[in-house]
């Protein structure tokens, strides 16, 4: 039996919170930001366009740095850097910007080794818990999508990025007790280049698939409030 912390599921849970919901329900509000920055709204669409580059950018250097810092260590290390990242959004557009930059590469390295962080601790609830913060993921997108008007009207712009910012704190205290049952991702076989990944047609067939699923789900996720305005 793994060795994890009696909070390694509500961690799972919170962790799964906030690999979305900082960055995605943005756009509902993107004219109220657009206003209160005295900035064309169009310039404010790389707000959902950049955390997916990082995504692209930063996923591959997930495994590299769980072998060095091990797992549940580097998830507490990423969670603060998405705290902070979501935290200085408040400050101007420049900071909005580079604030986004640091959730979607925090979130990146996230996305790829949750399901190494669950089969290091739990390698018997694979599918449980994978669908626990796959659930929480979605849920906290609906729910903060239905909230983020009225926190706006009641507060700003600023006060929605100070809930969200709270969230990604609250998840990071809910983690921070896993961090002693450190497990460190092992070496299996020899890395592949990309270049003979890019060879093969189904990872090709695979990434255009799921690239485009992504466009046209952030597209819509992007400019359907703004539209609906």
């Amino acid at each position: 039996m793994k060795k994890h912390s009696a909070f390694f599921v509500p961690g799972i849970i919170m962790v799964g919170l906030v690999l979305r919901t900082p960055f995605a329900v943005l756009p509902i509000v993107l004219s109220d930001i657009a206003d209160g920055l005295h900035v064309s709204l169009s310039s404010l669409g790389l707000l959902t366009s950049l955390p997916l580059v990082m995504f692209a950018l930063c996923s591959s250097f997930s495994p590299r740095l769980a072998q060095k810092f091990g797992l549940e260590k580097l998830f507490t290390m990423v969670l603060i850097i998405l705290t902070i990242g979501s935290l200085i959004r408040i400050i101007n557009l420049p900071f909005l910007y580079l604030g986004t930059i640091i959730l979607g590469a925090a979130i990146a390295l996230l996305n790829v080794l949750l399901p190494s962080i669950i089969q290091a601790n739990q390698p018997e609830r694979i599918g449980l818990l994978t669908t626990f913060y796959i659930s929480a993921m979605s849920l906290s997108i609906t729910v903060a999508s239905a909230l983020v008007v009225p926190i706006v009207s009641a507060t700003s712009w600023q006060g929605l990025i100070l809930a969200l910012s709270a969230i990604c704190l609250l998840a990071l205290l809910v983690w921070l007790p896993n961090t002693k049952h450190n497990h460190f991702l092992e070496r299996k076989g020899k890395n592949h280049p990309i270049g003979a990944l890019l060879q093969n047609k189904k990872v090709l067939a695979l990434i255009v698939f799921c690239g485009l699923q992504s466009l046209l789900f952030y597209t819509a996720v992007t400019w359907l409030p703004t539209l609906a305005l």
